[in-house]
C-alpha cells in the first residue's frame, strides 16, 4: 500500500470529494439517527443481558454459516489451540472493494466504530461515527495501532491484505505469553466476494482461556460477551447501510 501510514489522523480535517474534486467536511450521522440508534441500543443491551443464558449460542455466531464458523481464518493463528471463537456475518449488496474503504478507517480518532455512538459516549468514549469515506484515513499498515478507548492502549494491526482482511492482535512465541494480556485474543474483519456486486462481511473473535481465572476476570468476560454482540451487530449493519447507499 503506497504512502506512509497516518496515525491518529484528525477526523475533522477537510477531505477531497473524489466526485466533485472540492473540499468537503467529513459527514457525521444526524442527531435523529444518533438518538434513535441510542434507544435501539439500550433496548438491545437489556434484551441481550436478560436472555443471554438461552440466546448466547445463536447470538455468538449471528449471521454466519457453519462453513464460515469451521473455516480456519488468517487471524486464528494469532492465538493458540484451544481458544474459544465466535463468527458474525452479514450480506452486503456491494462489491468488496466498495466496502473496504469503510473498514480501514475504523477506530477512535478516525471514523469511529459504526455502532451505537450515543452509548459509547455515555461510557466515556468521545467518538464521532463518520458517514463518509475520508482519504486521509485510508492508509493503514501492519504495526499501526487502532484505539478503542482514550484510556486504553491501542490494538495493533497484525495481519493485513488489502480488500480482504485486517486482523488485530499480536503474533507471539510460547516464551512471550507473559507479556500479553489475559486472555490473549485476536479480533478480525474479513471480506469475502460473493459476486460482482455483493460480498460477505465477517467479524471473528478468538479468545484463549484465562491464564489466571480470577472472579473479576470471569465476571468481566461474562459481561463483555453480550455487550460485544450488541455493538458488533450494529457495526455490521451500519457498514452494510453505508456501503449500499
Amino acid at each position: 500500500m503506497a504512502g506512509e501510514p497516518v496515525r491518529n489522523a484528525p477526523v475533522r480535517a477537510p477531505a477531497v470529494n473524489p466526485q466533485t474534486s472540492q473540499w468537503a467536511m467529513p459527514r457525521a450521522r444526524s442527531r435523529v439517527r444518533l438518538l434513535l440508534e441510542g434507544i435501539e441500543g439500550s433496548i438491545a443491551l437489556a434484551a441481550a443481558f436478560l436472555t443471554w443464558p438461552l440466546s448466547r449460542r445463536w447470538l455468538k455466531n449471528w449471521g454466519s454459516t457453519v462453513e464460515e464458523r469451521n473455516r480456519v481464518w488468517p487471524g486464528d493463528r494469532l492465538v493458540r489451540a484451544g481458544h474459544d471463537t465466535y463468527t458474525r456475518a452479514i450480506d452486503i449488496a456491494a462489491a468488496s472493494n466498495a466496502v473496504w474503504p469503510w473498514i480501514v478507517q475504523f477506530g477512535l480518532d478516525r471514523a469511529g466504530f459504526y455502532s451505537y455512538e450515543l452509548l459509547e459516549r455515555l461510557i466515556g468514549i468521545p467518538v464521532t461515527n463518520l458517514e463518509s469515506i475520508e482519504e486521509s484515513l485510508q492508509p493503514i499498515a501492519v504495526g499501526d495501532e487502532i484505539r478503542l478507548h482514550p484510556k486504553a492502549p491501542g490494538i495493533p494491526v497484525a495481519l493485513l491484505e488489502s480488500g480482504r482482511h485486517i486482523c488485530f492482535g499480536v503474533e507471539h512465541s510460547p516464551g512471550s505469553v507473559a507479556a500479553h494480556s489475559d486472555p490473549i485474543r485476536s479480533w478480525s474483519i474479513y471480506l469475502e466476494p460473493a459476486g460482482d456486486r455483493s460480498c460477505r462481511l465477517l467479524l471473528r473473535g478468538c479468545i484463549e482461556p484465562l491464564r489466571e481465572p480470577t472472579w473479576g476476570k470471569r465476571l468481566g468476560l461474562a459481561i463483555e460477551s453480550p455487550v460485544d454482540f450488541v455493538m458488533e451487530q450494529r457495526m455490521l449493519r451500519t457498514i452494510k447501510r453505508l456501503a449500499e447507499m
